[in-house]
């Protein structure tokens, strides 16, 4: 099972962490995953001037946008290059 957690402290929050929870959501019911996705929301992930961070699986990601997530989901869930 992968596991997609979306921070949505503070910080994150305020640049979009909803917009993100949003476009997964989007991208999960209209792709074909490799097994099970666990998608939600978490609290401050402690990369506050970095956000919006999502952690899937163990890996940090940060600096999360509505523009980068599509190919951050392709790269990390689906193991597109």
């Amino acid at each position: 099972m992968t596991s997609i957690y979306v921070c949505i402290g503070s910080g994150c929050h305020l640049k979009g962490s909803y917009q993100i929870i949003d476009k997964l959501k989007k991208l999960l019911a209209s792709t074909e995953t490799p097994g099970e996705i666990k998608l939600a929301a978490s609290f401050c992930q402690g990369c506050c001037t970095e956000g919006v961070v999502v952690k899937i699986n163990d890996e940090l990601i940060k600096n999360v946008s509505p523009d980068n997530i599509t190919a951050i989901f392709e790269e990390k869930v689906l193991k597109r290059a």
